[in-house]
């Protein structure tokens, strides 16, 4: 798209929050890395900070899906009474921690850049060096549900808020943008509990800022039917690998890849 002479990087990534259909992403790594497809830099939020932050690590998809399951690193949620958040973030710091060799952005085997909100200033922060693992707890860290981690003397919370599908911010660093959002809406059939309906509003935040850039990717993938599985559903996480899989399959053949 536009002149690729003086591009950075030849093949850039990038890695949409979504929850726990996060695990879609590494479906669709595994059919790229089944294509010979291996990307120069990644850009993720949320579910994305942590699936690229796996990945750059040097973990294959495989691996990541069974670090991610078998290792329980969604297995910090503890449901506690609401006082500055509904769950609780216990052991998914040094879950991630003992999971990632890299201890900071600077030892990853692939660039990464992952964001955040700064809840103090308002603002969407990049962060691409220092510490790795703080700055995916607060990519991570979604409103409401988690509570806000603290940096530098700032609170950060999930950057979805402002910007859940960032490809506009490695765009013109990249010859080829890859982009997989993880975040469809179908439609809300039941309205159910207060979580059900917290849930629904934050994906519709999050849809709405992901449409606008998709003309952005060179490819784009969105695995269908990831609207069925919650922010937390992590009792299916091989469905939702596998339909990150399939869709990014379909994709690349229908590319020519």
């Amino acid at each position: 798209m536009g002149d690729t002479s003086k591009k950075k990087y030849k093949t850039g990534l990038v890695l949409s929050g979504g929850g726990t259909r996060g695990f879609a992403h590494l479906g669709a790594l595994k059919a790229l890395e089944e294509h010979g497809i291996k990307p120069d830099i990644i850009a993720g939020v949320s579910a994305g900070s942590i699936v690229g932050a796996l990945y750059a690590d040097g973990e294959n998809a495989e691996e990541a899906l069974k670090a991610l399951t078998s290792q329980r690193l969604f297995g910090f949620l503890e449901f506690i009474m609401p006082r500055n958040s509904l769950v609780k973030m216990t052991g998914f710091e040094k879950t991630l921690r003992n999971k990632l060799k890299a201890r900071k952005f600077e030892d990853l085997e692939i660039p990464l850049v992952i964001f955040a909100v700064n809840i103090n200033s308002a603002e969407l922060i990049q962060f691409d060096k220092g510490d790795l693992v703080s700055a995916i707890m607060a990519s991570s860290s979604i409103p409401v549900v988690f509570p806000p981690v603290k940096i530098g003397g700032q609170y950060y919370l999930d950057g979805g808020i402002i910007n859940n599908f960032p490809v506009d911010m490695i765009r013109e660093d990249c010859e080829t943008v890859i982009g997989i959002n993880v975040n469809p809406i179908g439609e809300f059939k039941k309205i159910g509990s207060l979580k059900a309906i917290a849930e629904r509003s934050f994906h519709i935040t999050l849809r709405n800022q992901a449409n606008s850039k998709k003309d952005l990717c060179d490819i784009y993938i969105e695995p269908e039917g990831l609207d069925q599985y919650g922010l937390l559903d992590v009792s299916r996480a091989q469905e939702i690998f596998d339909l990150g899989y399939k869709e990014a399959k379909q994709v690349l053949k229908d590319k020519g890849n």
